[in-house]
């Protein structure tokens, strides 16, 4: 296997994003943000850590992304967690999580470039500009890649992933290859 290729695969990921913000295509490219963040969450985590966790997305993000500091909501882990789960598993904005934690703040998404955020009219709602939203998690993305890049241990512990994920597949499909197909 081509060394490269795991981080080929996380890169045309991010450029994916990329095509579906370039053409317009906002709801594919909000649901491609969250599997891109997704993705870098599970690859951070340690080799013996076989899952990755809602504290490990929390803790990526809370690193990562970052919005344009004139941005009236700044990213909290916890919120975008919440976010992810309410749009990919209700296509809406509130979720569970929501409901069990008061403090989190709900996302809606409109198609411009400025959040708007203002805790004394709703404490509860940020309306998430798609476009910078976008914007800051590839930047999110470029900053992890950059830091696996000089980071030997993160680098070490995202290639581990890369080849335990590798072994799993290899080992998934020589089971599968043997079997009889229906």
């Amino acid at each position: 296997m081509n060394k490269n290729a795991p981080w080929d695969t996380v890169v045309g990921l991010v450029s994916e994003l990329e095509k579906c913000d370039t053409n317009n295509i906002p709801t594919a490219a909000i649901a491609m943000a969250y599997i891109c963040i997704d993705t870098f969450y599970s690859l951070a985590r340690p080799q013996n850590k076989v899952w990755a966790t809602r504290s490990d997305f929390i803790d990526w993000v809370n690193q990562f992304l970052k919005g344009h500091p004139d941005q009236p909501y700044k990213y909290r882990g916890k919120d975008v967690y919440a976010a992810r789960c309410a749009f990919l598993h209700t296509y809406g904005s509130e979720a569970q999580l929501h409901e069990q934690n008061p403090d989190l703040i709900k996302f809606a998404y409109h198609n411009g470039g400025k959040h708007a955020y203002n805790p004394e009219i709703d404490p509860t709602l940020a309306i998430i500009g798609t476009r910078s939203f976008i914007n800051d998690v590839i930047l999110a993305g470029r900053t992890f890649m950059d830091e696996c890049r000089s980071n030997a241990l993160l680098r070490n512990r995202v290639e581990d992933v890369f080849l335990m994920y590798s072994n799993l597949f290899h080992s998934l499909h020589k089971k599968t290859k043997n079997k009889p197909s229906l």
